[in-house]
C-alpha cells in the first residue's frame, strides 16, 4: 500500500486513483465505488452506492461528479462524504472507476 505522500504525487501526475468496495447498512449490502483524478487543472471526485439487490437493475443509491479546484478539498470531501478515504485507493488500472471526460 502506497502512503499518503505517493497518493497524492500520482493524483498531481493525473492518474485515477479508486476503490470498489461494500459496506453494510441495516443488514443490507451495498456496494460502492469512489474515485479521484486530476483533469484539465480539476479534481474530479466519482461516488457511487448501490444496494446488492438493486446491481442487475443498476437502480443507484447514489451517484455523483464533484469538481475541485483544491485536492485538500477533494480529499476532505471523499472523507466526509463517503465509507473510504485516500489511503484505502489505488491506481486504477486497465479498468477505471469513472471516465473523467463525462460530469
Amino acid at each position: 500500500m502506497a502512503n499518503t505522500e505517493k497518493l497524492i504525487q500520482w493524483i498531481e501526475n493525473g492518474k485515477q486513483l479508486g476503490n470498489v468496495f461494500s459496506f453494510d447498512i441495516n443488514g443490507k449490502t451495498i456496494w460502492s465505488s469512489v474515485g479521484i483524478q486530476k483533469w484539465q487543472g480539476i479534481y474530479k471526485v466519482y461516488v457511487d452506492e448501490i444496494d446488492e439487490e438493486n446491481m442487475v437493475a443498476e437502480k443507484y443509491l447514489r451517484e455523483e461528479m464533484k469538481e475541485f479546484t483544491n485536492l485538500r478539498e477533494a480529499i476532505k470531501f471523499i472523507e466526509q462524504n463517503t465509507q473510504t478515504n485516500l489511503l484505502d485507493m489505488q491506481i486504477c488500472k486497465g479498468r477505471r472507476v469513472f471516465n473523467p471526460n463525462f460530469d
